[in-house]
Formats: structure tokens, C-alpha cells, sequence
């Protein structure tokens, strides 16, 4: 396996990979958890024979599902111990939450509502309003399982992420009762095509968990690339402007602040050099881009004026290629930008 890509085309939207990487912040794995829900979703509508354009939709759902989390605060979703009642009650709000950041996002109302009802149990058990059976919308209930098998292969606080094996003994042990059973087995029937097995039954034998690098791997080598390049693009026209003297205090000012922060990076003649993997997740990397970008942007601000630098970021921006113009616009790397849409949401 290689890493997931979205078979119908472009990846979603930028705004909806910002929104995820924000919940990142608060979970590190959100990314590899929202994009392997995603994928799931839309191979199971898939399996269902459900139309093209309501598999990508269905996608986008599990893609989303907690972007609700945004609403809590860290602290309790980095718990390692068990939840009290009240920290459950609170975690229970997030499909709410989750639902009215997507309505002010104007995404159609069955994606809205399948966010709502993601956390809602076949057997009536579960929240946030206790629908049974086939009260819970479809598309709720496709996110549902979705849900269950991404939470499974990926960490938590409290636990590592399982296996193959163990997943799909969990998820089949939640038929009939969390889950909708004929829905458990569409999405089974998906899982070998998901991870490039020949058969559910080689899948099973698979007793090791997956790397989370190898969820995310062509996502984590697209954005890395993106970062790598507009830092040497801004270092060499910083260079040709205002001088190499400049450019170099510049350099060795950053470079001590990325030894501050323990970040194992040096720049070298303009380039960002790392000699291995120092990331844990997509969600660590796209912090870190994020972060390393904006403290350029906040230091030349300062030193030159915030003014001319954003009208000089956007021309380093637009020498680089677009597919690293791109990424950087999906992972909100151009912290210059004011990405209304976005803010909108999560401010709701």
C-alpha cells in the first residue's frame, strides 16, 4: 500500500483539509483518522451501488466527521485515563458541534446530517439523540461504521493503534448492535481493496498494525516538498533584494529558533535539510508548516513592514509550481491569506 488516494479526481476541498489539520491540534492523528473515514465511507456507499456524486459526498462526510472537536478542548481529548461523566458528556457534543460548523460552511444537509449522527448506536445506545435502527439516516450510519474501523486502525491516547485482524474482529463484534450489520458488510467487503489485499481472509491474518506514515505517505511527501521549496524560493529572493548579509542573519535566526523549539532541521546554502522521518503524523508536519511559515511572515513583517511583505510572500508564492501552490493552499501554509470560509466555520 502506497497511500489512499480519492480515485474520483481532485482530493476535497482546501478549506476542508484546513479544518482537519486544525483538529489536528488538538489530536494529532485527526488527519489519517478523517481521511481513512473518508475513504471507507465512500467505498462502502460504493459496495451499496449508491450514485457516483453521493459517494463523493458520503466521502466528504467521513472525511469531516470530527470537525466537532474543534469545540473541545485538548486537555480532554488527550486524556489517557478514563472520561468522568461530565468529560463524557462534553465529548458527546461534538456531532452537534460538528453539524453546525458544516451548516455554516453551506455543505448540503445530508452531509450535515451524517455528521450529526455519526456517534448514533444501531441498538439505540447512542448519541446524541438515542435513534434505533434505521432512524439514523443512511448516511449517518455509513459514517458510523466508517468511523469505528478508522478509530480502530489508528491511536489514542489510551491506546495503540490495532491491527487489521483485530480491527475486523471489533468491527464485526459491533454487527447488529453499534452498527448497522448489512452496512458491516458492505464496508468488509471494501477493506481487502482498501489496503491492496487479494481477499478478507489474507486481510485477516495481517497482525501487525499499519504505520500511520503509510496512510498519509504521497500527502506527507507532497506538503514536505511544498514547504521545502517556498522556504528556498523566500531565502533566494531574500538573498538577491536585500543582500546576502541580511539573507544569513536571517538564516542563522531561524535556525535557532528550530534548535529552540527541538525541531532536528538546519537550513544549508537556503535548503531545509533533515536527514530522516522527525514527524509523528500529517498532523505534526502541517503545525510545523504552518508555524515555520508564519514566523517568517511575523519576523520580515516586522523588520520591513507587514504590508509590502504580504504582497512580496505572494510573489514567492507564485514562482512555485502549482501542485506545491496547491498543497500549501490546502494545508494553510499562506498564513498572509485570511481564508474567510474557514474562519467562518470554526468560529461558529
Amino acid at each position: 500500500m502506497t497511500g489512499f488516494r480519492w480515485d474520483w479526481g481532485e482530493p476535497p476541498e482546501p478549506k476542508f483539509w484546513q479544518l482537519l489539520s486544525t483538529v489536528a491540534k488538538q489530536e494529532p492523528w485527526a488527519i489519517e483518522h478523517g481521511l481513512l473515514a473518508g475513504k471507507i465511507a465512500g467505498l462502502t456507499a460504493r459496495a451499496l451501488t449508491l450514485p457516483e456524486k453521493q459517494v463523493e459526498q458520503i466521502s466528504v462526510a467521513g472525511f469531516l466527521h470530527d470537525v466537532g472537536k474543534l469545540t473541545l478542548p485538548a486537555s480532554l481529548l488527550q486524556k489517557p485515563k478514563p472520561l468522568t461523566e461530565e468529560e463524557y458528556s462534553q465529548v458527546q457534543r461534538h456531532p452537534s458541534a460538528g453539524a453546525r460548523i458544516t451548516l455554516a460552511m453551506h455543505l448540503s444537509p445530508e452531509i450535515v446530517e451524517a455528521i450529526r449522527h455519526h456517534h448514533e448506536r444501531f441498538d439505540g445506545k447512542g448519541y446524541p439523540f438515542g435513534k434505533r435502527g434505521e432512524e439514523t439516516p443512511l448516511w449517518g450510519r455509513i459514517v458510523a461504521v466508517a468511523e469505528v474501523i478508522s478509530a480502530s486502525l489508528t491511536p489514542r491516547w489510551y491506546r495503540p493503534p490495532l491491527s487489521p485482524a483485530q480491527a475486523i474482529e471489533r468491527l464485526q463484534s459491533f454487527a447488529g448492535k453499534a452498527l448497522d450489520p448489512e452496512l458491516v458488510k458492505a464496508a468488509q467487503s471494501q477493506l481487502p481493496k482498501l489496503f491492496g489485499f487479494s481477499s478478507l481472509s489474507s486481510l485477516s491474518q495481517c497482525n501487525k498494525p499499519i504505520p500511520l506514515e503509510r496512510l498519509v505517505r504521497e500527502e506527507e511527501a507532497m506538503l514536505w516538498r511544498a514547504v521545502r521549496s517556498f522556504v528556498h524560493q523566500l531565502l533566494a529572493e531574500m538573498e538577491r533584494l536585500m543582500g546576502r548579509q541580511f539573507c544569513q542573519v536571517f538564516v542563522n535566526w531561524l535556525n535557532d529558533w528550530l534548535k529552540r523549539q527541538n525541531i532536528p532541521l538546519q537550513f544549508q546554502d537556503l535548503n531545509l535539510v533533515s536527514r530522516h522521518r522527525w514527524w509523528q503524523t500529517l498532523g505534526d508536519l502541517a503545525l510545523f508548516a504552518r508555524t515555520l511559515v508564519g514566523v517568517a511572515h511575523a519576523t520580515l513583517g516586522h523588520l520591513v513592514g507587514a504590508p509590502f511583505i504580504a504582497e512580496w510572500l505572494d510573489g514567492v508564492r507564485s514562482q512555485l509550481p502549482e501542485q506545491e501552490d496547491t498543497i500549501g493552499l490546502r494545508y494553510g501554509l499562506w498564513v498572509w491569506k485570511r481564508d474567510i470560509a474557514v474562519n467562518t466555520a470554526v468560529n461558529c
